[in-house]
């Protein structure tokens, strides 16, 4: 048997700690690796195999070889099409407002400004919330009925632009995903924050001998250093956007018309709802093919700022 001497420790007289059996090691990954295996792996292999079969979800006598009749489907299927054009609209306008305006807080409190360290408890208490908890607060905070914006504008005199926000096709979708910026932009603060602590001052001193000013500080010194930390970022932020449901799920339950369907809801209402668990195998497929998609082009452009 294959075994690995472990080196000594110790000043003066070495003393051996023996030799360790090669295995000994993958015992200690053996826990993570049969977790992985039957919570990960075998769901995926298994959910890539339903996807080629007509099946309710109940029995395994009812499945019925199919082939890829149900990706030809999804390309005629409409609300599946939708569901992914919005997938891509939320990653583009979710993760591109939320980096922004981490980022711009994160500079303007690390400026010493009084109350800072207030304000950002304050940014970060959202980020600990359930998305829930999220969701039905905005959905009351914009109820026709009970909520306070229609009453706020109606009291300012602009009472022609009341409307039934998540019930208007054009405003559910954007509603939700200012609701997710505002609940995820204190976490990436605190990763921006941390990134900007770790620029020396030497450098902008150095700028300011130069005549540089503040948006040029920022943008020859600050922002040039915080490639990597918004390569970080954008990660997270596509990671985060790419999984949203359950905010979607309370607000708008995909509606109205599907205005703001995305591609986990609709395959949770396809599969478990109506049970067409092979469609929604389908479905649950394309996603990780996008999920992979996604994540070779983040790699690619995080190795390159490296």
């Amino acid at each position: 048997m294959r075994q690995t001497q472990v080196g000594t420790r110790g000043s003066g007289k070495k003393k051996g700690w023996g030799v360790i059996p090669v295995y000994v090691p993958w015992l200690f990954l053996l826990p993570s690796l049969v977790f992985y295996l039957v919570f990960k792996a075998i769901p995926i292999f298994g959910t890539f195999i339903i996807s080629f079969f007509r099946w309710e979800g109940i029995s395994f006598a009812t499945m019925d070889f199919i082939g890829i009749r149900n990706y030809i489907t999804l390309l005629s299927d409409e609300v599946f099409l939708l569901a992914l054009w919005n997938n891509i609209i939320f990653i583009l306008m979710g993760v591109s407002m939320v980096t922004v305006f981490a980022l711009f807080i994160a500079v303007l409190l690390e400026k010493g400004l009084r109350l800072s360290n207030f304000f950002r408890g304050t940014y970060f208490i959202p980020a600990v919330m359930s998305m829930v908890v999220i969701g039905v607060t905005f959905t009351l905070f914009l109820s026709p009925e009970l909520g306070v914006v229609n009453p706020f504008l109606e009291r300012i005199g602009l009472g022609k632009f009341t409307r039934a926000w998540l019930g208007d096709p054009q405003f559910a979708l954007p509603i939700v995903i200012l609701s997710h910026v505002w609940q995820m932009f204190g976490f990436y603060m605190f990763i921006f924050i941390a990134g900007l602590k770790n620029i020396p001052d030497e450098l902008y001193e150095a700028a300011h001998i130069d005549g540089s000013g503040v948006w040029g500080d920022f943008l020859h010194v600050t922002l040039p250093l915080l490639k990597p930390v918004v390569a970080v970022v954008v990660v997270l932020a596509m990671i985060n956007t790419l999984k949203v449901f359950d905010l979607i799920y309370v607000m708008t339950f995909g509606g109205p018309g599907n205005a703001s369907q995305v591609l986990t809801l609709r395959m949770y209402l396809v599969g478990f709802m109506h049970n067409y668990m092979g469609y929604g195998s389908a479905i649950a497929v394309v996603f990780l093919l996008l999920t992979l998609a996604i994540s070779a082009v983040q790699l690619k452009v995080t190795g390159s700022l490296k």
